[in-house]
C-alpha cells in the first residue's frame, strides 16, 4: 500500500487481497520470525515428551534382554516390549534396545543415589559409556540436591517368581503353598501367583516348587530396600524431577 494515503490503506489492502488470495494470507502473517519461534517451541515440547517415553522404556528393555533377548522365551521382556510399543516407542528403537547386548560395548552398571529427606536409590543401567552415564547422573543429581554414593548395603536383591495357580486352590491354600516354598511375600495376579524370595533362597525355592508341581513362567530381579523410610513431602518434588530426568 505504498503511495496510498493512510485513510485509504485498509481499503486498498482489502481490494488487493481479494484479487490475490495467497498474498492476503501473507499480509496476515508478516512476522515470520514468530512463526519459526512457534515451530521451534512445538518441536522442543515434542522431543521432551518423546525423550521421557524413550528414557522410561528403553533402559528397561536393555536390562530385561540381558539374560534372554528372544521375546518368545522371555515373557517378562515381551510384556515390557508390548507396553513400550503401546506408549509410542518405535519398533526399531525397541528392537535396538533388546539387541544391544550383541554389541560387546554394552554392559550393566549400578549406581547408588543419596538425596534429601533420607531418599536412597539403586539404579541399574545398561550403557556403552559408563563414565558418561555417571557424569549425566551426577549432573542431574546436582540440580535436585542429590549425589552418587554407596548405598548398596541398604538394599537386598530379590527374585519375583511367577507361577501358574493350581486349579481349585483357595486363599488358605495359597498361603500354605507360599510357606511351603519358603516365603511369606506373594501376590495373586489373575491366574498366576508371584512369589518374592531373596536371591540366596532362589535355588531352594525352585526345588520346593518342582516337588509341589508348580509351573514357573517368569523370573524377575529387583532390589528391595532393607528398611523403608517415609520421604518428607518437601522432598517429593526433587525425587520426582530426578526420576523423570
Amino acid at each position: 500500500s505504498r503511495g496510498i494515503n493512510a485513510e485509504y490503506g485498509d481499503m486498498a489492502l482489502r481490494l488487493f487481497s481479494r484479487s490475490h488470495p495467497i498474498l492476503m494470507d501473507l499480509t496476515r502473517h508478516m512476522a515470520g520470525h514468530a512463526k519459526w519461534q512457534n515451530v521451534a517451541r512445538e518441536k522442543a515440547l515434542f522431543e521432551k515428551k518423546r525423550n521421557i517415553i524413550w528414557n522410561k522404556w528403553l533402559p528397561r528393555l536393555r536390562l530385561e534382554a540381558k539374560s534372554e533377548s528372544d521375546l518368545s522365551k522371555n515373557l517378562s521382556l515381551k510384556k515390557i516390549y508390548d507396553q513400550a510399543i503401546l506408549e509410542g516407542v518405535p519398533k526399531s528403537k525397541a528392537e535396538d534396545a533388546i539387541n544391544c547386548w550383541k554389541n560387546a560395548d554394552y554392559r550393566e552398571c549400578q549406581f547408588g543415589i543419596q538425596g534429601p529427606g533420607g531418599f536412597n536409590a539403586l539404579i541399574n543401567i545398561a550403557s556403552a559409556s559408563p563414565k558418561k552415564t555417571e557424569n549425566d547422573l551426577t549432573s542431574y543429581g546436582r540440580r535436585q540436591n542429590m549425589k552418587i554414593a554407596n548405598v548398596s548395603f541398604q538394599f537386598q536383591e530379590v527374585k519375583d517368581i511367577t507361577c501358574d495357580l493350581p486349579d481349585g486352590i483357595n486363599e488358605d491354600g495359597i498361603e500354605e503353598l507360599a510357606l511351603q516354598c519358603g516365603t511369606e511375600e506373594f501376590s495373586v495376579e489373575g491366574s498366576t501367583i508371584v512369589f518374592t524370595v531373596p536371591r540366596e533362597d532362589e535355588k531352594s525355592f525352585f526345588e520346593e516348587a518342582k516337588a509341589l508341581g508348580l509351573s514357573v513362567t517368569c523370573v524377575d530381579t529387583r532390589w528391595q530396600a532393607v528398611d523403608m523410610m517415609e520421604i518428607p513431602e518437601a522432598s517429593w518434588k526433587s525425587v520426582a524431577l530426578f526420576i523423570d530426568q
